[in-house]
Order: structure tokens, then C-alpha cells, then sequence
């Protein structure tokens, strides 16, 4: 796997939370439906796991560095 992969990953991400946000504001999204309080930190957790694991085995920098060419 290369570093696109890690990236991809934390921008879907980012664009989810960013929906997510969006919609709160809106109030059509109810997160206490979905994500009990006492579980938000777990899911944090969670996603942070996620990202060192994926961090792990991916390899190279990010495509934004050329692809380690120089």
C-alpha cells in the first residue's frame, strides 16, 4: 500500500465529520441516536487505532511528495 491509501482514508474521513457537522447544524441528525455519550470516546479511539494501523501498513510518503522521486 502507499501512502494515497492513509490519505484517502483520513479525507473520507474528514469529509464524513464535515457532513456530519453540517447536518447537526441543520438539526436533521439526531447523535445521540446513533453514538450513545458514554461511547463517543470509544469511537474516537477507535478512529485513531484505525489510522495507526492503516499508517502501518502503508508504506512511502503521501502522493503529494512525489512518490518518494526526486
Amino acid at each position: 500500500m502507499t501512502g494515497w491509501k492513509t490519505l484517502l482514508f483520513n479525507g473520507g474521513l474528514a469529509a464524513l465529520v464535515l457532513a456530519a457537522e453540517i447536518l447537526d447544524h441543520l438539526a436533521v441528525v439526531d447523535w445521540r441516536q446513533i453514538v450513545p455519550p458514554g461511547a463517543a470516546p470509544l469511537v474516537v479511539l477507535a478512529i485513531g487505532l484505525a489510522n495507526i494501523m492503516l499508517r502501518h501498513v502503508t508504506h512511502g510518503p503521501a502522493g503529494w511528495r512525489g512518490g518518494g522521486r526526486r
